[in-house]
């Protein structure tokens, strides 16, 4: 009985808290495919630019410290060494539009790094041509971490996303905790000039989704924090009180991790992601305006029920389907955690063996080939 208690109060916080949310609910949006980042980024990162008619980006963990220069077609113009730098695990960039573009090297998958850096180059020296960049450093640490690493149910000191704004530097947390209140990403800021020091804890929102990418727009008015499947964009706030207001929620289709996001100007995007199952690795541009999908009449041929779900959820036909199934059920880091094949619908799956967290599922057959996202909230 206590446990069943347990369920419904945590069931019915995440209820309280969807309705909190309940102007945030995301609308599906369209990428439009520019061109692909193949072969040299595989698992691109981060996004800047330092004209209107190219992009840079790079590799994150264990890749070359290196940036990789593209036209908006997919074109490698060149490639950059940083001298005096070393890819820990890149993950984001940031452009002042004063000389100066922030490599951030603070990816920490298991928050137990005590080198956490973020390399400033000139974007001078970029433009150039030139084959190396020598770069400075800013150290840093959190300010509330005391142990690495901390345990299953405080992984929050992974991240991917920074922005600048003003003269500073502001970076969102990557929530990777086990815990059932791990959804909140955690906003800290620091200088931008070189030195060491402690972050300052300023912010937390509650997107239940992990962030992989951030961006602000050139006139510091909208903030975007990118997921792997979605984006949320905040307007209009107060100075630096970016989640003061609430949030439109775009979701994007497809099972590729979307890993960088850049400003094209407040009502467009730029976006890549990683190579996966054999799709992706692209620089995608999206529209906010017009790439918003309606979805009246788009009937699904399956459906999936009860979302969110606590230990089982089953998969029904919306119309006639004859031939046999497969049904693939991955994770938010891509990993296949459920698979079968020649099945029919209805059918029940168990999600007992399930994290807390998203998931995808796709649903095959000669001639069907739809996806879900579930959440599973034991």
């Amino acid at each position: 009985m206590k446990k069943l208690l347990l369920h419904f109060f945590f069931i019915f916080s995440i209820f309280i808290v969807t309705l909190s949310l309940s102007k945030c609910v995301a609308q599906t949006i369209s990428l439009q495919t520019l061109g692909s980042l193949q072969p040299n980024c595989n698992e691109t990162s981060g996004l800047e630019q330092t004209d209107s008619t190219s992009i840079w980006t790079h590799n994150d963990s264990g890749g070359k410290p290196m940036l990789y220069h593209y036209l908006l077609n997919g074109q490698l113009i060149d490639s950059t060494v940083i001298v005096g730098a070393t890819n820990v695990d890149w993950e984001d960039l940031a452009n002042d539009h004063a000389g100066s573009l922030f490599i951030g090297d603070f990816g920490n998958n298991v928050c137990n790094r005590t080198n956490l850096r973020i390399y400033r180059v000139s974007t001078y020296a970029l433009a150039s041509g030139t084959d190396t960049v020598f770069a400075d450093t800013i150290s840093f640490s959190y300010p509330d971490q005391n142990a690495f690493p901390p345990s299953g149910a405080n992984l929050n000191f992974d991240c991917e996303a920074m922005i600048l704004s003003g003269d500073s530097l502001y970076l969102f947390s990557k929530n990777i905790s086990t815990s059932n209140s791990s959804g909140f990403t955690k906003c800290y800021r620091l200088p931008s000039s070189p030195g060491n020091y402690v972050a300052e804890l300023i912010d937390s929102f509650f997107t239940n989704q992990q962030v992989t990418s951030a961006d602000i727009s050139d006139d510091d008015s909208n903030l975007v924090l990118l997921t792997y499947q979605s984006v949320y964009i905040f307007k209009n706030f107060v100075q630096h009180h970016f989640f003061s207001v609430t949030p439109e929620h775009y979701s994007f289709t497809g099972l590729t991790q979307k890993e960088a996001v850049l400003y094209k100007n407040n009502h467009e995007l730029y976006i890549s992601d990683e190579r996966f199952f054999g799709t992706g690795g692209n620089l995608y541009l999206v529209d906010l305006i017009s790439g918003i999908e309606n979805q009246k009449g788009l009937k699904k041929n399956s459906s999936i029920y009860p979302n969110p779900c606590a230990t089982q959820f089953s998969i029904a036909a919306t119309s006639s389907i004859k031939e046999k199934l497969c049904i693939n059920i991955f994770n938010e880091s891509g990993k296949e955690v459920w698979a079968g094949n020649n099945l029919k619908l209805p059918i029940d799956i168990s999600t007992e063996n399930f994290c807390v967290g998203i998931y995808f599922i796709q649903i095959i057959s000669p001639s069907l080939n739809e996806e879900f996202k579930l959440t599973v909230v034991h």
